[in-house]
């Protein structure tokens, strides 16, 4: 999303990540791999349990996930996989975000 983040903001999107991983390891990775969106920490894994993205036995890691969540907090979109090449491209979920901007304007 990092190469796309322009086309994300010109449809009214906000992109926020979320790491599992401590506040250092973010600074570290940033660091090396600036983003014009925020990458959050979230060590003790709440937002992950939240949106069942927990690692499982099918999976290396943590599994890869997408959401598109509207202004009122509302899962419009989500896309969560076992292996980290099982992430929706860009263009869909630029699609997913188009489609609900377009919803809401209508």
């Amino acid at each position: 999303m990092r190469d796309d983040e322009p086309k994300f903001t010109a449809a009214g999107a906000s992109i926020l990540a979320v790491a599992p991983e401590s506040v250092e390891a973010v600074q570290r990775y940033l660091q090396k791999n600036p983003t014009a969106y925020p990458i959050l920490s979230d060590n003790e894994h709440a937002a992950f349990d939240a949106y069942d993205v927990v690692s499982r036995a099918m999976s290396l890691g943590q599994r890869p996930a997408v959401f598109v969540i509207d202004s009122k907090g509302i899962v419009r979109f989500d896309s969560v996989g076992t292996q980290q090449w099982q992430i929706p491209s860009n263009e869909k979920v630029l699609g997913e975000v188009t489609g609900l901007a377009e919803g809401l304007s209508a």
